[in-house]
């Protein structure tokens, strides 16, 4: 998917719309085209991810209605584009699956050339957001998972130098900066390399 800019113009880009054929679609697809983006519709089912990536897919219009899981090549948590909800029906299922797919934003049936660029836009928004959380969250736990080496390396400087365990995290937090690493990655660094046995401490300088 592109990078876009906070408000995109959408020109260049690549939208793919899955969706049965229709007249009632074709305004979407006209107006998709208006705006700079090349367009291709798919039904019942959309090509696979692999087809996704090469063909530089960017944006996802499905329709809501009778679209199912089946239907997508990848897990709604794993969703590579911005999407838009074709919404005819307000049954609480199908706005229940729409929730469960991730969309970001939404057009309701029939479709028309009204509120199209400000739907692509909220739904690009939202796909940045979330992605932004998502790899937020796989850092936060990564660096969780290495808290365990964190205190291996701690305990060395500790027992090295004979300090407190705050001034054997101060010394640590200090190696780590130099190097322009996290405190996480830099211990992780040490025990990788063998560095903690008896007196292998003595290589972080306390302050």
């Amino acid at each position: 998917m592109k990078r876009a800019n906070r408000i995109p113009n959408f020109r260049g880009w690549h939208a793919w719309v899955l969706h049965r054929p229709s007249a009632a679609i074709d305004p979407l697809l006209r107006h998709l085209e208006r705006l700079g983006m090349t367009v291709d519709r798919y039904w019942p089912e959309l090509p696979g991810l692999d087809d996704a990536q090469r063909k530089g897919a960017d944006i996802l219009f499905f329709d809501a209605d009778m679209g199912m899981d089946e239907q997508f090549p990848w897990t709604p948590d794993h969703t590579p584009m911005p999407s838009v909800a074709l919404i005819g029906s307000e049954a609480p299922g199908r706005l229940e699956w729409v929730l469960s797919r991730q969309s970001g934003a939404h057009l309701q049936k029939p479709v028309s050339t009204a509120g199209v660029f400000s739907a692509a836009v909220l739904a690009v928004h939202a796909f940045a957001q979330h992605q932004k959380l998502r790899a937020e969250i796989c850092e936060l736990r990564r660096r969780l998972k290495l808290r365990p080496v964190v205190a291996k390396v701690l305990m060395t400087v500790m027992l090295s130098h004979n300090i407190d365990e705050q001034g054997a995290f101060k010394a640590i937090r200090a190696e780590a900066m130099k190097k322009q690493q996290t405190i996480e990655d830099y211990c992780a660094a040490i025990v990788a390399s063998g560095r903690t046995g008896s007196g292998d401490g003595a290589t972080i300088a306390p302050n």
